[in-house]
């Protein structure tokens, strides 16, 4: 199915667990004297074909940051590889798929697609290396005087999704070959929580974290490490989600199902902080079900930035749990008058019956419906980017019919389509529903060839290669703006009439037949 372009996993790391596992971590654990001691923190680069820099802010270590330092430690260092320029962009190059960058910085020549292939059908997708370069990072070091003589206590890594494990394994390498036993590797994150045998045979890690580092949770995010300050901070208002749907991994690195949350008093007086100290405007709230109890908790924190009118611009990149959205009106105003810039609504499938499948018994199309209705009276505008809907696709075993019904209806109501290419995930039902087929091709070790980009359910799925790319196609299409809005395919026009008609009056035959006389 899939062009084996890549070394099999033997070949890219560890056979041993030399790693240590830490299901409970705590500072105090660590060897050595706070006051005494340096920490580096490092944010990894990113191997992947495609990569949005935008809200990728490592704010899991940057709470970090704040623990050490208020365990006073005696220099605490940043080294973020995806820090934006002023354009919110990251440089990149080509790296092949099949190359160990633990050594050597560029990749070698020619270079080497990643090959996905079906019926005869073949896409070739090339890997890129996102943020600043390795040669920028050793410069880096000996800048701030680290070297095989003057190593860091401790190194710090925050590894985010699994099918970037492998710029973490180049990392880890780097950082012991220069600095050996004298510096201790801590790693933790989603990858090492998820998949902690894995990180442990294939990273280079003398620590990795399993779930959370408890001390930092409620810390603010500390952004005075940044040589030039972000332009935007991310605020996590709270952890946790009561539901378990079957592709979400939640459940696994909270720990448990129980919502826990931030006073909102607290958040907003981070968020006054980043503005007074760094003139940050833009805010970015990340949690894992953000409306859980709004009324008592988001409501609140809405209700004082606007009763301070202060100059924010909000955004929830994630998306909202449409059903509680859909619950209050009030909550959606409030919204508006805070100035949140944007609306994402998830829309998995229209087929409710699939959803019940992905254990998402308590979402409706109706939820969904009455909520983008509530956005538009709220003066969010429709068709016209402020209200957008995410529709996922590429789930195994999905009808493409299925998929194109949804695309329509989320045009039809909304006007904004975000495509969501799926990617199944360590530890949820999905991935153990599917480990037999991972496990015969590899990929339960080779966990980059599970990046959604590259179709790892193709085999499975009815719909072709070019079904697929057909898929994206049709949102793109359909997300076209004009004169600010997008075609409404069911809209009252003469020419949403005649399109319409036009699909079911054979006129496909005329079509067909100067087809046929041409070719």
């Amino acid at each position: 199915m899939f062009g084996r372009c890549y070394m099999k996993s033997e070949a890219l790391g560890r056979t041993q667990n030399n790693g240590k596992i830490l299901h409970s971590f705590r500072l105090p654990s660590l060897p050595g004297v706070a006051e005494q001691k340096c920490a580096v923190l490092i944010n990894p680069p990113v191997y992947d074909t495609q990569h949005w820099a935008e809200w990728s802010q490592p704010y899991g270590l940057l709470r970090v940051a704040s623990l050490l330092k208020k365990h006073h430690y005696k220099r605490v260092e940043l080294f973020d590889f995806l820090e934006t320029d002023e354009k919110k962009k990251v440089p990149n190059h080509r790296i092949n798929p099949d190359e160990v960058y633990g050594e050597k910085d560029k990749p070698t020549s020619p270079m080497r697609p990643v090959v996905v292939t079906k019926g005869g059908e073949r896409l070739e997708l090339f890997k890129r290396h996102y943020g600043r370069s390795w040669q920028d990072f050793e410069t880096w070091l000996q800048d701030k005087g680290f070297d095989s003589e003057h190593a860091p206590d401790e190194v710090w890594i925050s590894a985010i999704m699994t099918y970037w494990w492998e710029s973490v394994r180049d990392l880890t390498f780097r950082l012991k070959r220069l600095f050996g036993d004298r510096t201790i590797i801590i790693l933790g994150g989603i990858y090492p929580t998820l998949a902690p045998e894995h990180a442990t045979r294939y990273t280079y890690a003398d620590i990795v974290v399993v779930g959370e580092v408890k001390e930092a949770n409620d810390l603010w995010t500390d952004l005075s490490l940044y040589d030039n300050p972000p332009t935007y901070a991310i605020i996590t208002p709270s952890r946790g989600c009561p539901f378990n749907c079957s592709y979400c991994a939640q459940k696994t690195i909270n720990a448990c199902q129980e919502v826990r949350h931030r006073p909102p008093e607290d958040i907003v007086a981070e968020m006054k902080s980043k503005y007074d100290t760094y003139g940050i405007r833009e805010f970015a709230f990340y949690a894992d079900y953000l409306l859980m109890d709004f009324e008592k908790n988001f409501m609140q924190v809405l209700e004082l930035i606007v009763k301070e009118k202060l100059p924010f611009r909000l955004h929830a990149p994630e998306g909202f749990d449409v059903r509680s959205l859909s619950k209050s009106q009030k909550l959606i105003d409030l919204m508006k008058k805070a100035h949140f810039q944007k609306i994402y609504l998830p829309v998995e499938s229209i087929d409710e019956k699939y959803l019940r499948t992905l254990n998402r018994k308590h979402v409706r199309l109706e939820h969904f419906v009455r909520a983008a209705k509530m956005c538009e009276i709220a003066g969010f505008r429709m068709r016209n980017l402020e209200v957008n809907a995410f529709v996922l696709y590429g789930l195994p075993e999905e009808k493409i019919d299925h998929v194109v019904k949804t695309i329509i209806f989320v045009s039809e109501i909304v006007g904004s389509i975000i495509p969501m290419l799926f990617t199944p995930v360590p530890t949820t039902e999905i991935f153990q529903q599917y480990l037999p087929y991972f496990q015969e091709y590899g990929w339960d070790q080779d966990l980059h060839m599970l990046n959604g980009k590259l179709y790892p359910f193709l085999e499975l799925n009815e719909g072709s290669l070019s079904d697929y790319i057909d898929l994206q196609r049709l949102m793109f299409t359909l997300n076209t703006h004009y004169r600010s809005k997008s075609f409404r395919l069911f809209g009252d026009t003469q020419v949403s009439a005649a399109f319409r008609e036009n699909l079911s009056n054979r006129f496909e035959e005329v079509i067909t037949r100067y087809r046929k006389e041409t070719m």
